[in-house]
């Protein structure tokens, strides 16, 4: 479960060993160096380890008793984890600290890293990204044992090598204050302590607590997924199996992909899937006639296995026949060409390049993981999906333009002055916010914010970065999903409702008011109705489904209603500008990566020493700092 690293200590030892709280403690601490005795360090070891127990015993958000397998009856049960859905936990310091408006003000162009608490997903294959008619990107990582294992050490590796960068004088923080924010929410939330419980806790335990922060640390973004696969694959034989019998292999692949609507996005059949489906159709034939219960075992013995040839091992059915995992779901507003198509009658922003796309080298530097030397974007990820020609590209990247604070007017006067979290002392003079809606040359605008958090969702190697797939759907068609795993599909979006043109390479007149509903009637046209709710219900709506590398219109569903995901808030810290290969290599820190040390500066491999103790003494408290919903 836990990565070791060059000293051979465990990530989760060696944060436990430093997350200490007792004053004597912090004093032995700052008397060690790299030559104690294996006795001194055993005994560390230990009164670390009991501090990691306390850590968790205090934190008040234990599952509950029986929900991950473990003994907990000593303390009252706070979190069911055996509830499908949303998991709803509440962090104070969170919610606290979080930005009340959107964007990204800043002084200048700088590099920056990322300060939030997103996941990092290692497994090309268990990140999905889909951009849908309404001008935004979805992003769903299905969440494997490993990555919840990692998520809190990652967390907690990432500050220490950003420590470490500041105590050797190599990183300066410039602007925001960011990293202060994220800091507090580690100590007060007891990352560093709690990551330390990978060491001493039974494994399914530690993921119990793991996932539990990550839901109390991405707010409507954390969704337990558990499927009956028995009464689901009763209802796809009974409804969608009869379709694929002696039809073409495009049929069949709809077929197949059913078996778990919205998640299974296979984009061509092959040999080994159409045999399983043949002995599927043969197996259900069986039973029609039997209807007996060892007839129905065969079946869906044969309905799994095919289940498992496409989903290979990202989704599973498991020995009480339920699909049951975890998935992290991110939806970023987002820019596109800036040309407009007309569609039943409404006028909708254009989506150039529909269809399947792999992450692939940008062509000049050969390097997927590409940043652009041209201050103009501000030193942010910079994602290559497709080239165009022999020079450009189609990418993900952040805005070239800026909005000057102090003269736009298409701003709200109280955005003019904002100098809180500013760690120069004045108000800042200007603000990086994405306009959702036509926009770019042909790119895929993503405010900077959500363009790091982007890159630290994606894998940290050049590799495994190539292989990330993404999803455009027609510009018409919406995309369609069931987030919460309850088999009532809803059209994605998010509450976003800023909009404006460019002229002159700067920015313009808005193209619609910030306000929820003129800007739909101005985003989605006609052809949707508001419930009793308050609900946008989309009469008629239809998702792409993919063939090949080509998207073609999918499903069409009726009376479906809008998912309007909340605005999270953008998590950066700037710094004074580095080398590329130093920028770089920050965002790709994680336990399970292989660090160049040198190419960030660092005189030794990161370790947790001494005076990271002091930062993180208080991670142990007694006191509550989350609430269940």
């Amino acid at each position: 479960m836990t990565h070791s690293i060059r000293s051979g200590r465990s990530v989760a030892m060696r944060i436990a060993l430093y997350s200490l709280s007792a004053a004597v403690f912090l004093v032995a601490l700052f008397q060690l160096n790299d030559g104690m005795t294996a006795e001194h360090y055993e005994a560390l070891k230990q009164e670390a380890q009991q501090v990691a127990q306390n850590a968790w015993a205090y934190d008040q958000v234990r599952p509950k008793a029986g929900a991950a397998e473990v003994d907990m009856q000593a303390e009252p049960a706070m979190v069911d984890l055996t509830r499908p859905g949303l998991l709803k936990v509440d962090s104070t310091v969170w919610k606290d600290t979080k930005s009340k408006i959107p964007g990204i003000f800043f002084y200048r162009l700088e590099p920056m890293f990322y300060t939030g608490f997103a996941p990092r997903i290692q497994d090309p294959k268990r990140v999905h990204t889909f951009l849908g008619r309404g001008n935004q990107l979805r992003v769903t990582a299905v969440l494997s044992n490993e990555a919840i294992e990692e998520y809190l050490q990652d967390i907690a590796l990432r500050y220490l090598t950003v420590q470490e960068l500041l105590d050797e004088g190599k990183l300066e923080l410039t602007q925001n204050t960011q990293w202060e924010r994220f800091k507090k929410i580690i100590n007060e939330e007891g990352i560093m302590a709690l990551a330390g419980g990978a060491d001493y806790m039974d494994p399914e335990a530690y993921r119990a607590m793991a996932i539990t922060k990550m839901a109390a640390l991405n707010p409507g973004r954390v969704f337990h997924i558990k499927m009956d696969m028995r009464d689901r694959l009763r209802t796809w034989a009974e409804n969608e199996l009869p379709k694929a019998k002696n039809a073409d292999p495009g049929t069949q692949l709809v077929v197949v992909n059913d078996m778990l609507p919205t998640r299974l996005e296979l984009t061509s059949m092959t040999t080994p899937m159409h045999e399983k489906l043949v002995a599927a159709e043969a197996a259900w034939d069986a039973y029609k006639q039997s209807q007996t219960d060892a007839g129905f075992e065969t079946f869906f013995t044969a309905a799994a296995d095919l289940f498992h040839e496409a989903a290979g091992d990202v989704y599973t059915i498991n020995d009480k026949g339920y699909v049951d995992h975890w998935e992290f779901t991110a939806i970023y507003p987002v820019g596109t060409l800036n040309q407009y198509a007309k569609y039943e009658g409404n006028q909708i922003p254009l989506y150039p390049c529909p269809g399947v796309r792999q992450v692939c080298y940008h062509q000049r530097t050969k390097i997927a993981d590409h940043i652009s030397e041209k201050g103009t974007y501000g030193f942010t990820p910079w994602i290559p999906y497709m080239h165009v020609g022999s020079k450009l590209h189609n990418s993900f990247h952040s805005l070239w333009f800026r909005i000057d604070a102090r003269s736009y007017s298409e701003i709200p006067d109280s955005w003019r002055h904002i100098e809180t979290g500013a760690r120069e002392g004045k108000p800042y003079p200007y603000l990086w916010l994405v306009s959702r809606g036509p926009m770019s040359h042909g790119c895929t605008h993503v405010n900077a914010g959500f363009l790091n958090e982007l890159r630290q969702i994606f894998p940290s190697t050049e590799e495994n970065l190539r292989q990330v797939i993404t999803f455009r759907n027609k510009y018409q068609d919406y995309d369609i999903f069931d987030i919460d795993g309850d088999g009532q599909p809803e059209v994605m979006g998010v509450a976003y409702f800023h909009a404006y043109a460019l002229k002159g390479k700067q920015p313009a007149k808005r193209r619609a008011p910030a306000e929820r509903k003129a800007f739909y009637e101005w985003l989605y046209g006609s052809g949707y109705h508001y419930d009793a709710q308050d609900r946008v219900v989309f009469d008629e709506a239809a998702g792409s489904r993919f063939v090949g590398t080509k998207a073609e219109e999918g499903r069409v569903y009726h009376n479906i209603p809008l998912y309007e995901a909340e605005y999270f808030g953008e998590s950066i810290q700037f710094y004074r500008t580095k080398p590329i290969d130093f920028i770089r290599e920050l965002r790709r820190v994680a336990v399970n990566y292989d660090l160049n040390e040198a190419a960030l500066g660092l005189t030794k491999p990161v370790e947790p020493l001494v005076l990271r103790a002091q930062a993180c003494s208080v991670s142990p408290v007694s006191k509550p700092r989350t609430s269940i919903e």
